[in-house]
């Protein structure tokens, strides 16, 4: 029960995090969760794939919250990095825009509305 009840917390803390960082020092991992826009499962696939770069070990879209949750060595690579590669096949971040003619190739369900 008492452990029941940490893990709700721990969950409530976390979950609406725009971008949250933990870290394990067990396995030497962080995790960081931050938006990617898209819309559906095709985007998902795109966008888990894109952010599996060397040292990730988890890369979670989420498509109704439109959270990436990704859990990396920091030895190995960066948060900007997921960011950047995520942005390369045309899914906007919270802190990297798409290249233009890269979003305009995505599949039409896949073109989510853009911000300004």
């Amino acid at each position: 029960m008492k452990y029941g009840f940490l893990f709700i917390l721990f969950f409530l803390l976390n979950a609406g995090a725009g971008q949250a960082q933990t870290t394990d020092s067990a396995s030497n991992s962080m995790t960081t969760k931050f938006k990617v826009y898209g819309n559906c499962g095709m985007c998902e696939n795109r966008i888990e794939t894109a952010a599996r770069l060397e040292g990730v070990t988890l890369a979670d879209w989420d498509v109704d919250t439109k959270i990436l949750t990704v859990t990396f060595d920091p030895a190995k690579v960066k948060p900007g990095q997921v960011h950047k590669a995520v942005a390369a096949v045309g899914h906007d971040t919270d802190k990297e825009r798409a290249d233009d003619a890269v979003y305009a190739k995505l599949h039409g369900c896949c073109q989510y509305e853009r911000r300004q």
